[in-house]
């Protein structure tokens, strides 16, 4: 979540009692448009910095309105899609509790570059597919046809054939990628002010 504070105490010096009066309503249009642009920056940054996002991920951006009652605006990460983007924005050691990650080696990917929903599965039923160690290396292994041995092809194991599709690993390391708060920094510096005038102006003449 970013969090963004402007003073309009300035910006209502002077005005009527009328005009004080919208002042609320237009921080709230202010605030809506500047997180809306937020969001909308954030998004196009998420597809240029990540690796083909799946469409769950480009989702993964949530708004919540600000009101003349409540004169915040958010901008976050969804709940589900927060729990792997995190370490896209800050860096970091992603370390599972349970299971260890499944690093794809010499496997088919999906278009988004993932390995496709229940491969593992479909995987571990092949006769010649295997789960266990080879060679001090944890994963998912396939053997090789019946009089053949190992050609060099990624991920076999010397002579024996053997091939690794899938290795296992405790950890995954992260750099920085999304910048999202120093984008929406700037994004909300660059419009605060202009979007406040124009919300004023719609204030004004919306007034009761």
């Amino acid at each position: 979540m970013f969090q963004y504070s402007a003073n309009f105490e300035e910006v209502t010096k002077g005005l009527t009692k009328a005009e004080r009066q919208q002042v609320p309503y237009a921080i709230s249009l202010a605030l809506n448009g500047v997180a809306q642009d937020i969001k909308a920056n954030s998004e196009k940054a998420l597809v240029r910095r990540l690796d083909r996002p799946t469409p769950f991920t480009k989702r993964g951006l949530g708004l919540r309105r600000a009101s003349k009652r409540r004169l915040e605006a958010k901008v976050f990460f969804k709940d589900r899609q927060a729990g792997y983007l995190q370490l896209q924005e800050t860096g970091g050691t992603r370390r599972p509790e349970r299971k260890a990650l499944a690093v794809p080696v010499a496997l088919r990917l999906n278009k988004y570059g993932n390995l496709p929903r229940r491969s593992i599965d479909r995987l571990l039923k092949r006769p010649d597919v295997f789960q266990g160690e080879v060679g001090g290396v944890e994963g998912i292994w396939q053997r090789p046809k019946r009089g053949k041995r190992g050609n060099g092809s990624r991920g076999t194991k010397g002579s024996s054939g053997l091939k690794l599709l899938i290795a296992y690993e405790k950890r995954a390391d992260y750099q920085p990628r999304l910048r999202f708060k120093d984008g929406a920094r700037k994004t909300a510096a660059a419009r605060i002010a202009g979007n406040f005038r124009r919300a004023m102006r719609k204030a004004m003449r919306t007034a009761r």
